[in-house]
């Protein structure tokens, strides 16, 4: 394979990881949004922030494997690998959180408050299954 159709494939799949990491990353923050409660504006300058530090990893990918060129295929790879981890990776782990911590927005300190209480009573339970 030429040097050059080796670059440009390095290239195509060095964006579609680019583009699924940094969907997962909006997943873990789209998380956070979802277990603590976030008003209108932090929201907001929450995107902001991240998307401007989302654009760091864009350019230097762009710069250093395509020299600063940006090519269409190159944003259609970022776009495809965001699209196959929001359709492919990430319903299942959301179903699974659903049904792990319900589909309400949880309250974390009462749910740790419940899971502390379920450990104390067993706890209890088998201290006094061993003195009898």
């Amino acid at each position: 394979m030429s040097e050059i159709i080796h670059g440009q494939v390095t290239f195509l799949l060095v964006t579609l990881c680019c583009g699924m990491a940094l969907i997962f990353c909006y997943e873990i923050l789209r998380f956070l949004r979802w277990m603590f409660r976030h008003m209108g504006a932090v929201i907001w300058i929450e995107d902001i922030i991240y998307w401007a530090v989302a654009a760091i990893p864009v350019f230097y990918i762009f710069f250093v494997y395509n020299d600063g060129e940006i090519r269409w295929y190159g944003v259609l790879m970022l776009v495809m690998g965001a699209w196959l981890y929001e359709n492919g990776i990430s319903r299942p782990i959301r179903a699974r959180l659903v049904k792990i911590f319900g589909s309400h927005k949880p309250n974390v300190l009462k749910l740790v408050k419940n899971k502390l209480k379920k450990h104390i009573k067993r706890k209890d339970k088998n201290k006094n299954q061993q003195k009898c």
